[in-house]
């Protein structure tokens, strides 16, 4: 298959696992550091949250919130709970009653071809 990207034309038959070649143009996002590409850096992380902090009163969140819970803004309790308790841990009942026949034959459940 050949797609026209830009001008440039690329076949992409078979590109998996292949080098580029030199002389040969290819489309921008073929492989390679993509600039902003990837998760954020913790120091641009912990930039933003010193930017916010001296922007934001704490206990003017605090105060929203507190209403928001008190009105029974659901999400506003979820963060609530989220951030004073933790995420609950999901749990799964993988006890049956005994009426799941759990033995079977691998023949039941795969069609072997059938020899000549």
């Amino acid at each position: 298959m050949t797609i026209k990207t830009s001008g440039t034309l690329l076949n992409i038959d078979n590109m998996s696992g292949k080098k580029k070649e030199e002389g040969k143009q290819y489309s921008e996002s073929w492989g390679g550091k993509r600039e902003g590409a990837g998760r954020p850096k913790k120091e641009y992380i912990e930039n933003v949250k010193e930017l916010l902090a001296e922007h934001i009163d704490q206990e003017d969140v605090m105060t929203k919130l507190g209403e928001l819970i008190a009105n029974g803004d659901y999400r506003a309790i979820d963060l609530w709970m989220k951030y004073a308790y933790g995420t609950p841990k999901q749990t799964m009942d993988i006890n049956t009653k005994g009426d799941v026949d759990i033995n079977f034959k691998l023949s039941n459940l795969i069609r072997f071809k059938e020899e000549e």
